[in-house]
């Protein structure tokens, strides 16, 4: 996964002057400087003044941390990624979640009635016998499930739980 943030000179933006560039991270440590003393030229702040992410960031924060951020997101599958930053809103606690493996996730679904009927082949619930399976309410089982804390990316057609 990929993101971009624009990396403005923080001295020519408060005279008026709007200096900055695109950067698409993750990249090396060393591009990443030259990047900045690129846009900085002599001068010694830089802001992010847009930013395309899964997640929020902040004007004043330190893109060498968003870059290391990004080489361990990049690690795990970009859809459950962007999943949990729509979930829990913060990369860090993202980061925490799949660092920990304290998750768990279905792909290709459509809802949680999808997970549910999953579940129950897979023995979740326990053994049911296959005469009850037609009498079983997948609906019910995902609105409860949906309590349980489950939540549903529809647009990314992935379920994801956080376990904790």
């Amino acid at each position: 996964m990929l993101i971009n943030v624009y990396i403005a000179n923080l001295a020519k933006y408060n005279e008026g002057k709007l200096v900055g560039r695109w950067v698409t991270l993750p990249m090396e440590r060393h591009e990443l400087k030259q990047c900045i003393r690129d846009v900085l030229g002599k001068d010694e702040e830089y802001a992010i003044h847009d930013y395309e992410s899964p997640f929020a960031i902040g004007e004043y924060e330190d893109v060498f941390a968003i870059n290391d951020d990004m080489k361990i997101l990049n690690r795990y599958d970009d859809r459950l990624v962007v999943a949990l930053c729509e979930f829990l809103g913060n990369r860090n606690e993202v980061i925490q979640a799949l660092q920990a493996g304290e998750f768990i996730v279905y792909y290709d679904i459509d809802d949680l009635a999808d997970v549910a009927e999953q579940m129950v082949e897979e023995g979740l619930f326990g053994h049911v016998p296959p005469s009850v399976i037609p009498y079983l309410d997948y609906g019910k089982i995902a609105r409860d499930l949906q309590h349980d804390g489950w939540y549903l990316s529809r647009q990314l057609r992935i379920a994801v739980r956080l376990q904790s």
